[in-house]
């Protein structure tokens, strides 16, 4: 009896300890499993030993087998968690304030589709000595298929414009699109492709940043009334349709018509639920958001350095998701800057500024009218009264050069009667601020051909700050000799769309005419005679800068 009872004790003792050491192992689970992009996921974690609550962190993976063994450190530009495969984002347990007392906690996650399942890790040692501990069950979406990622784009015809998408499957995809007022649907078949990490330069983008990037669709629309005709469209990817989309076709060359135009550079994105990811910039959904709400716009520009994703290919889908909003009504056209393109011995710089993407995803998802290689990111087309050129800062553009020479042949074919004005734009400046003032040489070997042919405005990014110059060549600031005569161009940075801003210095140079080290965008107004761009702060949408230029028409002769 005695012994009977002594046995009955120690099982439920045992049986209570059991209970105690399940209770506190260390686990983490997901309050639903199947949600639709950018839905919010709560994950809770529990069981966290009191030595190891400093250093444990959660990350989130795609696909749900993704590789977290630890990894040594790799170069720049890759950055922690240093797991085989990259964190999409991660946060620290100890975002839950109850979570350093209790070792457990919860914390809110908003995901976007990735066309792959999702899982959250919990990890122990910190993120440069990560140890994976447990992880939930896939988190799966209900619009996988879906098309996404739609953006326009110019093809250097205003009798057409480009639509290009993305999708988890090459399957059945399809353009549905038609014109306002009219029943009749027409349907084209896109160019669809992908890139695998084999099509890549190097490091994180070959290895620990990859990821698959689906399937790109592009395809150009004909037969549009320039400025006139009104499309409705459709991208369909695996029978799912995205919603219905709308465009006004591209304006023509045409020195009467009003141009409206939203401007940003070196932007990056943002993710909602705060959490840390690559390169992060807390303010770069404004920048896009407040193009959105500055109104209906003819043209978006971005300037370069679109996504900084720099070779970690997860944060190209938040991009895309934060830009598409703008991009899906108003063609977005884009310059390679030195984190889209920049590889060891394929650019001037030599830097792995684009961390081995040597520009393959930014060409895929943005191609433009480019008169060969998209790799040779120049470019230019006409707009209402303007005339835009874009260049590729980040190759050769000395005389002699291919990209100078195209500098020179269509500068000279710039016909000032039906394009008044002429917009030159590249990312890296050549009017810049940092700590000091500065003129780069490297650019200043095309500043005769700019004052030649008479370019108007000049807009760069690079620099992470807003600045204006006067009218100036050769640093010294110009007049003209007659009320709308031409000068010299107005060079204006807008490299203040997102990343860590760059210092001003504390006093002007004799050509700076406005400084700023604050995030914003910019809008510029196009009529027959006069250009008048505004600079707007992101996080109050207050006016921080405006100016004109007026030009007399026809141009008055040099």
């Amino acid at each position: 009896m005695l012994k009977t009872a002594f046995m009955l004790v120690l099982v439920v003792a045992l049986a209570v300890q059991y209970q105690a050491a399940s209770a506190s192992s260390p686990s983490i689970a997901v309050n639903t499993t199947l949600i639709a992009s950018q839905d919010w996921v709560k994950v809770s974690f529990t069981g966290v030993p009191e030595d190891e609550r400093k250093d444990c962190w959660i990350g989130v993976y795609s696909p749900p087998d993704a590789n977290v063994t630890a990894i040594n450190a790799l170069s720049y530009p890759a950055t922690a968690p240093w797991t085989a495969t990259a964190a999409i984002k991660f946060q620290y347990c100890t975002a839950d304030p109850n979570f350093a007392s209790k070792g457990e906690g919860a914390y809110d996650f908003s995901l976007i589709n990735m066309r792959e399942d999702v899982v959250f890790w919990l990890f122990f040692g910190g993120i440069n000595t990560p140890k994976a501990i447990a992880k939930t069950k896939p988190v799966s979406f209900t619009d996988t298929d879906d098309p996404r990622h739609i953006t326009l784009a110019l093809t250097g015809d205003p009798t057409e414009m480009r639509v290009t998408w993305n999708s988890a499957s090459p399957d059945n995809a399809v353009l549905i699109y038609g014109f306002e007022g009219t029943t009749h649907n027409f349907t084209l078949k896109p160019n669809t492709t992908t890139y695998s990490a084999e099509d890549l330069c190097g490091e994180p983008a070959k290895t620990q940043g990859w990821r698959e990037p689906g399937y790109i669709h592009t395809v150009i629309i004909t037969g549009l009334k320039p400025g006139i005709s009104k499309i409705w469209y459709q991208c369909q990817s695996k029978n799912r349709r995205s919603p219905v989309k709308n465009f006004v076709a591209a304006k023509g060359a045409d020195p009467y018509a009003s141009l409206r135009i939203v401007a940003t550079a070196d932007v990056g994105a943002t993710e909602k639920d705060k959490c840390h990811y690559h390169w992060e910039e807390p303010d770069s959904n404004l920048t896009y958001q407040h193009m959105i709400e500055h109104g209906p716009s003819d043209l978006a520009l971005h300037i370069g350095d679109i996504s900084y994703a720099t070779g970690y290919s997860a944060k190209w889908d938040l991009f895309m998701t934060q830009a598409t909003l703008l991009a899906s009504s108003v063609p977005l056209m884009t310059a390679l800057g030195n984190h889209e393109q920049d590889v060891p011995g394929q650019v001037v710089y030599d830097s792995n500024d684009s961390g081995g993407e040597c520009a393959i995803p930014t060409i895929t998802r943005f191609p433009m009218p480019t008169p060969g290689d998209q790799r040779e990111g120049w470019y230019s087309f006409e707009m209402g009264p303007v005339h835009f050129l874009v260049m590729d800062t980040e190759l050769s553009c000395d005389p002699g050069s291919p990209q100078y020479s195209f500098f020179e042949k269509d500068l000279a074919s710039v016909n000032r009667t039906s394009t008044p004005w002429v917009v030159f734009a590249g990312h890296r400046p050549m009017y810049y601020l940092d700590k000091n003032s500065n003129i780069d040489p490297h650019f200043q070997v095309f500043e005769p051909l700019l004052l030649k042919h008479e370019v108007d405005l000049v807009l760069v990014g690079h620099t992470h700050n807003i600045m204006r110059t006067c009218a100036v060549y050769n640093g010294t600031c110009q007049k003209p000799i007659t009320q709308g005569g031409y000068d010299a161009p107005i060079h204006v940075c807008i490299g203040n769309g997102g990343m860590n801003l760059t210092p001003i210095p504390s006093t002007k140079a004799t050509w700076t005419e406005y400084q700023a080290a604050i995030y914003g965008y910019s809008t510029i107004e196009v009529n027959t005679t006069h250009l008048h761009m505004q600079l707007f702060a992101d996080e109050t949408k207050e006016l921080l800068h405006e100016f004109s230029i007026y030009r007399s028409y026809p141009r008055q002769s040099s």
